[in-house]
C-alpha cells in the first residue's frame, strides 16, 4: 500500500470509528469538513456527514413526536403509569402525579404512602379487561378506580402500562349522557302529543262551521292524546320517584333462593331457568326488595324474547370488591346500534313496550353505588346483563 493510500485509509477508518462512537452515545452533532479533500476520501467524508444529518433529523422528529404525545397524554384525565416488571416507573402523566397521589414516584412500592395494599393491588392486575382498584386515602377519602393493564414494547423492552379511571367520574359521565338522552326522549314524546292537541284546538277555536260528528271526533282525538300525555307523565313520576334503598345485610344464597321462589310463576313450557351461585356465604348490603325487582325485570325481558325455547342462567360471583350478578339468555340479543340506549328511559325495542324496566334497573343499581351493563353473547344469539354491587 502506498503512502498516500495508507494516509487515506487511516483517516477514513478514524472518521468511521468516531462516527460509530457518536452514534452509540446517541450524539449526532458530528460533522466533518470536506474542504481540501479529493476523490474517494471526500466521498467517504460526505457519506458520513449525510448519515449523521439523517440521524439528527430522525432524532429531532422523534423528539417532536414524543413532546406532542406527552403533552396530549398529560391532558388526559385517566391516570397512566408505565413501569417495568420490577415496578420501576419510567413515565407517568400529570393525572398520576396530581390526581392520584400528589407526588412523583420512581417505584410502585412508593404508593404504600397512600395505602399499604396499593402496590400489591397494582401487581395483581392482569392483562385484559377492567378490574377494580379500591383503597382509602390517609385523609379517609374512599377511592375507586377501574384499572387496566397493557403490555408495551419500547426499544425491544417490555413495559407495563397501567390505566386508571375514576369510577365516580365514569358514573357521573354516564349520568350526564343518560340525562341528555332522557331530555331528547321527553321532548320527542311531549311534542308528539301536543302537536295534534294544539292543531285541533286552533281549528275548533277559529269559528269554522263543523258538524256535530266532526266536533265529536276532534274532541275525542284531543282527549285521547291528552290522556296519553298524562300517562306518560305518570310513568316519568314513577321512574323519578324511586325511593332511596333501605340497606340490610343479606346472604347471597338467601337472596338467590328467594328470587327462585318469586320467578316460579314464570311460564315453564318454553323457559329453562338455571341458577349458579359461586359465593353462597358472601353477604352484601342491599335493599332486598329493590334488587329482587331488578333481577325480575331482567328475567322478564329474557322470557319476553321471540325465542321459542328460552334458556336463562342467573349467576352470582364476587371478585373481592364487587358482587357480580348476571342474567344471560339465548333470546337473540339486541342490535349493536341500540346498545347505548338500552337503559335510556322510554326507549324500547319491544312492540307496545314502555321503556321503563331497564331504566328502573339502572336507577336502583346506581342508588346502591353499583353499575349495570349489557352485552351480546354467543355471536349475537343472546344477551348478558351484568349488575355489579360494591361489597
Amino acid at each position: 500500500m502506498g503512502l498516500w493510500q495508507n494516509i487515506f485509509y487511516n483517516r477514513s477508518m478514524r472518521r468511521l470509528r468516531q462516527m460509530l462512537e457518536f452514534v452509540r452515545m446517541r450524539d449526532f452533532t458530528l460533522q466533518y469538513s470536506s474542504e481540501r479533500l479529493f476523490g474517494e476520501e471526500r466521498r467517504v467524508t460526505e457519506e458520513i456527514n449525510a448519515i449523521m444529518r439523517e440521524f439528527r433529523e430522525m432524532e429531532h422528529r422523534h423528539e417532536s413526536e414524543s413532546q406532542l404525545y406527552e403533552a396530549l397524554l398529560s391532558e388526559v384525565d385517566a391516570v397512566m403509569i408505565v413501569t417495568d416488571d420490577a415496578g420501576n416507573v419510567h413515565w407517568m402523566n400529570r393525572a398520576a402525579i396530581e390526581g392520584l397521589c400528589g407526588f412523583r414516584f420512581d417505584n410502585l412500592d412508593c404508593l404504600s404512602a397512600l395505602h399499604p395494599s396499593l402496590p400489591s393491588q397494582f401487581r395483581k392486575l392482569r392483562k385484559g379487561g377492567s378490574q377494580l382498584l379500591a383503597f382509602t386515602m390517609p385523609d379517609g377519602e374512599e377511592r375507586q378506580y377501574a384499572a387496566s393493564l397493557t403490555s408495551l414494547f419500547i426499544y425491544g423492552m417490555e413495559r407495563r402500562l397501567y390505566n386508571l379511571q375514576s369510577v365516580a367520574a365514569i358514573m357521573k359521565q354516564g349520568e350526564i349522557m343518560a340525562q341528555q338522552k332522557l331530555i331528547r326522549v321527553l321532548t320527542h314524546e311531549i311534542m308528539n302529543s301536543l302537536t295534534p292537541i294544539v292543531s285541533l284546538s286552533d281549528t275548533l277555536s277559529n269559528g269554522c262551521m263543523f258538524t256535530e260528528e266532526e266536533k265529536s271526533h276532534a274532541l275525542s282525538v284531543i282527549s285521547r292524546r291528552a290522556n296519553g300525555l298524562m300517562q306518560f307523565v305518570q310513568q316519568y313520576r314513577r321512574l323519578s320517584g324511586i325511593a332511596a334503598p333501605v340497606l340490610q345485610r343479606v346472604r347471597i344464597v338467601d337472596f338467590i333462593s328467594g328470587l327462585q321462589v318469586l320467578v316460579a310463576s314464570f311460564p315453564a313450557d318454553n323457559c329453562d331457568m338455571r341458577f349458579d351461585v359461586r359465593c353462597p356465604d358472601r353477604t352484601v348490603n342491599i335493599d332486598r326488595a329493590q334488587m329482587e325487582q331488578v333481577l325480575i325485570n331482567l328475567l322478564k325481558n329474557a322470557v319476553e324474547t321471540e325465542a321459542s325455547d328460552v334458556c336463562m342462567t342467573v349467576s352470582a360471583s364476587d371478585d373481592g370488591h364487587w358482587l357480580v350478578l348476571s342474567v344471560e339468555d339465548n333470546g337473540g340479543g339486541f342490535p349493536p346500534e341500540v346498545s347505548d340506549n338500552l337503559f335510556t328511559p322510554f326507549f324500547t325495542t319491544k312492540p307496545g313496550g314502555q321503556g321503563i324496566g331497564l331504566a328502573v334497573c339502572r336507577q336502583i343499581v346506581g342508588n346502591h353505588g353499583g353499575m349495570i351493563g349489557a352485552e351480546c353473547v354467543g355471536g349475537g344469539t343472546g344477551a348478558r346483563f351484568t349488575v355489579r354491587l360494591p361489597l
